[in-house]
């Protein structure tokens, strides 16, 4: 089994010789794919743990902070849609979802939070510190999304039968844990101030967290896998050892408070890398 190739057009505008390659796969997607071109060692992203018995090329799109929203955008997406409506893949890679929900916490379009001061209900109650009208919206907004790359994959004149394979997150833990680079704290942590700012008791921190998770989790899984379409969608939840509540750094499998390390991005990958391998992407 060896590692891909994995080429960010983002960044590099390398010639790919696609003749090379056994496997060709076209990925776009958030931070969970792109983070490595941060150079955020000893951070990772799931592509490069990914593992293929034969040789594989990835043209990689995506890059960190990046929103299904604006994935499915073709005005704004343009690389990705040339992508589709050019070169013939194996399979498309999708990230996404993560940093629509983590945007969602804290909105700045006059939508209310889906983390909230619980108001009247009961103070011990994870539930009651989750705007559920607003977690409906997100996961609505989400799927989408989904949807509009679904069609254009669709529509495409040399993709129209290419498989596509998303995943789900794991279960973060809100905590102190920021992003570092060169050693320096540099964004982050992203679920804790919404923590503090609904007044949510530090005892349901976790409870909270896993609802919204859980929520967008399950909204992926209950519409989009369907395989006769030729969608899959890998559930990668309880893959990871937690991080410690209160911790600032590396702890379990998570290198800062949203994002896992190498390792923990190899066992999100085995799980991808099983579902390509079904689908005979090897």
């Amino acid at each position: 089994m060896a590692r891909p190739r994995v080429v960010n057009t983002q960044f590099n505008d390398e010639t790919i010789y696609f003749s090379e390659y056994t496997n060709h796969l076209l990925a776009e997607g958030d931070s969970w794919y792109g983070w490595a071109h941060l150079n955020l060692d000893p951070s990772s992203n799931i592509l490069e743990q990914l593992d293929f018995r034969d040789s594989t090329v990835i043209v990689n799109l995506a890059y960190s902070g990046d929103v299904i929203r604006n994935m499915s955008d073709a005005a704004s997406n343009s690389l990705f849609f040339f992508e589709l409506q050019g070169q013939r893949y194996h399979a498309m890679l999708l990230s996404g979802g993560g940093n629509d929900l983590i945007d969602a916490l804290n909105p700045d379009n006059g939508q209310p939070a889906i983390i909230a001061p619980r108001g009247r209900k009961r103070p011990d109650v994870a539930a009651s510190y989750v705007n559920a009208t607003a977690l409906k919206a997100l996961t609505d907004d989400v799927l989408a999304s989904y949807r509009r790359i679904v069609a254009q994959r669709d529509a495409s004149a040399s993709n129209a039968d290419t498989p596509i394979v998303l995943h789900t997150y794991d279960y973060p833990t809100p905590r102190n844990a920021k992003a570092t680079f060169m050693g320096s704290p540099v964004v982050g942590p992203w679920l804790l101030p919404s923590m503090k700012r609904a007044a949510v008791p530090t005892s349901l921190y976790r409870g909270v967290s896993d609802m919204v998770f859980d929520a967008l989790a399950d909204a992926l899984v209950d519409n989009l896998h369907q395989p006769p379409e030729g969608v899959y969608v890998v559930d990668t939840r309880n893959t990871l050892t937690r991080a410690k509540p209160r911790t600032t750094g590396l702890s379990g499998d998570w290198i800062n408070e949203i994002h896992p390390d190498a390792y923990g991005y190899a066992l999100m990958g085995r799980k991808i890398s099983a579902t390509l391998a079904n689908l005979g992407i090897m």
